[in-house]
């Protein structure tokens, strides 16, 4: 998910300078709305931007660990994710792709999400953004635009491999008391994630302050991680902090880079059926940026090729390309960002 020149601009990704210029405006403590598919770093993400000293978080007081403390349950507007089909199913639900469209995009509903997260905002004092993730985020951003116009999205995507193993695994622990996900959830999810992602390509180019982050760069190497965490700070205007502050701020260890190991490992170990299932997806997850032997930790560590995906992103926050759908190709170790004025 980022990107070298191109010869004919026209295959270029669209991206504006990261500046706090480009996205400023409207209320001091704007929103940021922190979305992708479970299971992908969501709450890494949020967990270490709500440890920021400039960043209201949520804390919801009983809220079962399982949920993650997500602004979608406390609150009476939309449909939460389970009530969609849950992890690994709800983008296959109509009613979870929100636009500027949909008849709830009004004030009155802006209102109504103000006065059910009111109570549950925390270090709100001195705090320039407030900050709720849900997964679901990913495609209600349209929607999450035209309530707040000053909104800013930052969406994190993972290896669709991983994603899916570790969803239907995570499902199977919480659904069914099963100790081990089936085959054929492991399909349906990666398919899952296909689905949602074809969604929010198809929205970007109608949201104006929006960051994609892939999980494996951000998570590569410390410095790495510190490179996305300052380009989000300087696209909202907040002080530089160094990533190991955030880190003990928000009582978690170091992020570690072997977030795909094991998912490596239980693809080869799979059945046949589940390989050649896969293996016919290998196409679309690689026009993402991810074909099935980027999931290798040993291909991740190595230098790598140039390939192609569709999410068209930059290397460089401050780099400028005109924007359309088209293939760009993807080179290590660089944040993904898409952003407009």
């Amino acid at each position: 998910l980022s990107s070298g020149a191109m010869s004919d601009p026209s295959d270029q990704p669209h991206a504006v300078a990261a500046t706090p210029a480009a996205v400023a405006g409207g209320d001091a403590a704007r929103f940021v709305f922190v979305g992708g598919l479970h299971r992908s770093g969501t709450s890494l993400l949020a967990e270490l931007l709500k440890a920021h000293p400039e960043v209201a978080g949520q804390l919801i007081d009983g809220m079962p660990e399982e949920l993650e403390q997500e602004g979608q349950h406390v609150q009476r507007v939309y449909p939460v994710d389970d009530a969609l089909g849950g992890p690994g199913a709800f983008a296959h639900n109509p009613l979870a792709h929100m636009t500027e469209r949909h008849p709830l995009a009004t004030a009155a509903s802006a209102a109504r999400l103000e006065a059910d997260w009111a109570p549950h905002w925390r270090g709100v004092e001195g705090a320039k953004v407030r900050l709720e993730k849900s997964p679901s985020n990913m495609l209600r951003a349209r929607f999450l635009q035209a309530l707040w116009p000053n909104s800013y999205h930052l969406i994190i995507v993972r290896h669709p491999v991983a994603v899916a193993f570790a969803t239907a695994a995570w499902a199977a622990r919480h659904g069914g008391g099963k100790r081990a996900a089936s085959a054929a959830s492991v399909v349906e999810c990666a398919r899952h994630w296909l689905r949602a992602h074809d969604l929010l390509l198809a929205d970007l180019s109608s949201l104006t302050n929006v960051r994609i982050v892939r999980l494996e760069e951000f998570v590569s190497s410390p410095d790495a991680a510190q490179r996305t965490i300052d380009a989000i700070c300087a696209d909202l205007g907040l002080r530089r902090v160094a990533v190991g502050e955030l880190e003990a701020a928000a009582g978690r260890g170091a992020i570690s880079a072997g977030v795909n190991r094991k998912y490596w490992r239980a693809c080869k170990d799979e059945a046949e059926a589940v390989h050649t299932a896969l293996g016919a997806l290998e196409p679309r997850f690689a026009a993402f940026g991810y074909p099935l032997a980027s999931l290798d930790p040993a291909a991740s560590a190595a230098p790598a090729e140039p390939s192609r995906n569709r999410l068209g992103t930059v290397s460089e926050p401050s780099r400028n390309s005109p924007w359309i759908d088209k293939l760009a190709p993807t080179a290590a170790g660089a944040d993904a960002t898409r952003l407009s004025a």
